[in-house]
């Protein structure tokens, strides 16, 4: 007999400590699956150290195999869910052939992103500060700022290079503003043509003070030892626009800057809307055993779930409450497959904690304030005990004790980057792309011959096009956002270009005469049952 199959989507807090607790309470009775796009665990609330150097961004992060050990992990990208059937489909590996997996129990836990929409020109020159690739192009970004200041003789250049925009005052902001600053000073001496009066951080919040989430005596607090440091904090504003070289405020404040980092506006992965379940606010309905609102074998957790609470309100999207839903879904799903009734979630916070470098912090921790070192002391060890894994405790702690006595690194380790399109070269009989394969983006023969061989139904004679240079293939699937249909093959040695689908599609939103080109071309290049133009 085989066992109840639990899968979980999403590796964050929620989802990783629902595997955690479920392999914890159930041992060997439950088959636990988790699937993400990324095999690690990502602790955020470090991801500020992670950009100003102070903890390496290896050291932040904990493989999901080594914290989950009896745990089935999957590195795939989910793609929708059937609740019908019971199957989460998703595309994994390189080939990215459509796959699904059976259930008996499902968790959603797929989080949010930051929305870079909120605004105009956000989306093109804003940096996030969500997970630890957005740490990572920070911290090169401050970086590459400092480098070209140093050298330039133009000096509203250099002013715009060493204007630092930080857009919301909640923790996120708070620590990452305080952070980047903490990190400028102890470089600056690196630097000799940058001076400590030539960094202008500046902290836009669009309430009336900072960390609304923890007493206004604490906002305060912050304030006051952020502007010490000379930071601008500017209250009861936002930036409403943004481009390569400034961001305007809503009273129509110009800052001329290079850099722009976003905290606020979070909104749905784009899977959120494919799972089949009930949405409200781009957040999935449950109910307040956790339980997805008509479907009894489903749990939603962590930011992505709209978490009713028994006073009215509903569940932040902070640490301390998804790893404490995870404990309460790992619960329901044991006591689901034992016959016993569901437990309500029931939390009441502990306190927040929140750093604004310089070794000082804030603290509310069950109702005491505190703010200065002992707030920072504490926010540290209660971070260290909060890490999954004695190895990530470890290694993190050297990092603090390293930067403690060591200059912070100004190595750039930048991403290589290239051109959008790729070149791949192709032996002859090389199958490059399958029926059922996503395509991955818009091939162009460079040179050689490639057969595309579309099969026919029975009793008919397959559809094949041969491809010389010049010719090209994948913009119907990509066009209709469908799988291939086709046999894609190497007929002698081969190459090709390969222009990325999401840059396919930009290219051709832009440039409607593409499209004119490909409804005129169809129906001399596709199979008479793909063609867009029928015979009638």
């Amino acid at each position: 007999m085989s066992l109840p199959r639990v899968v979980i989507i999403g590796g964050g807090f929620a989802g990783a400590f629902t595997a955690k607790y479920l392999q914890k309470y159930a041992g060997k009775s439950i088959d636990v699956e988790l699937i993400d796009a990324e095999n690690y665990f990502v602790f955020q609330p470090l991801l500020p150290e992670v950009a100003s150097g102070t903890i390496n961004a290896p050291d932040a992060v904990t493989p999901l195999r080594y914290m989950l050990p009896k745990v089935r992990v999957r590195m795939a990208e989910v793609t929708h869910v059937d609740t019908e059937s019971k199957k989460v489909h998703f595309l994994q590996g390189s080939r990215r052939i459509p796959q699904y997996i059976e259930y008996d129990y499902l968790v959603l836990a797929v989080g949010q992103k930051t929305n870079i929409d909120i605004a105009p020109g956000f989306r093109e020159h804003s940096l996030a500060m969500r997970d630890l690739a957005d740490a990572h192009e920070l911290r090169n970004h401050i970086i590459q700022c400092l480098e070209h200041a140093d050298v330039t003789q133009n000096a509203e250049l250099k002013k715009q290079l060493l204007t630092f925009v930080v857009a919301g005052g909640g923790f996120s902001g708070v620590e990452t503003i305080g952070e980047l600053t903490e990190m400028i000073k102890r470089t600056l001496k690196f630097y000799p043509n940058i001076s400590a009066d030539d960094i202008q951080p500046v902290l836009v919040q669009k309430g009336d003070g900072l960390l609304p989430e923890l007493a206004p005596s604490l906002g305060t607090y912050a304030q006051k030892k952020l502007e010490a440091r000379n930071v601008a904090v500017i209250l009861n504003d936002s930036v409403c626009t943004a481009t390569a070289d400034a961001v305007t405020l809503e009273d129509g404040t110009l800052i001329r800057t290079k850099t722009l980092v976003t905290t606020v506006g979070n909104g749905p992965q784009p899977v959120t809307g494919r799972l089949g379940v009930p949405l409200e606010h781009g957040k999935i309905k449950v109910k307040r055993d956790l339980s997805v609102v008509n479907h009894d074998n489903v749990w939603a957790a962590g930011d992505a779930a709209l978490i009713p609470l028994h006073d009215g309100g509903f569940a932040p999207p902070t640490a301390q409450y998804a790893t404490r839903e995870a404990r309460c879904v790992a619960k329901n799903i044991i006591g689901k497959v034992t016959g016993k009734e569901p437990q309500e979630f029931a939390y009441k916070p502990q306190g927040s904690l929140a750093s604004i470098g310089n070794y000082k912090a804030v603290a509310e921790v069950y109702g005491v304030r505190l703010s200065g070192l002992l707030a920072w002391m504490m926010w540290r060890f209660l971070y260290i005990g909060m890490l999954p894994g004695f190895s990530t405790r470890l290694r993190v702690a050297l990092n603090w004790m390293f930067d403690y006595f060591l200059p912070r690194s100004i190595v750039q380790i930048a991403t290589k980057k290239e051109s959008s399109s790729q070149f791949r070269c192709y032996a002859k009989g090389d199958i490059i792309a399958e029926p059922g394969q996503r395509v991955d983006g818009f091939y162009t023969v460079i040179s050689g011959c490639l057969e595309s061989r579309t099969t026919g139904p029975a009793g008919t004679e397959d559809f094949v096009r041969i491809l010389g240079p010049g010719d090209h293939w994948g913009e119907r699937a990509l066009a209709e956002d469908t799988t291939v249909m086709a046999t894609l093959t190497a007929v002698d040695d081969s190459r090709v270009m390969i222009l990325p689908a999401e840059d396919f599609r930009n290219l051709c939103n832009t440039f409607p005469a593409l499209d004119d080109y490909f409804d005129k071309i169809s129906d001399k290049i596709y199979a008479p049952s793909l063609r867009r133009h029928s015979d009638g």
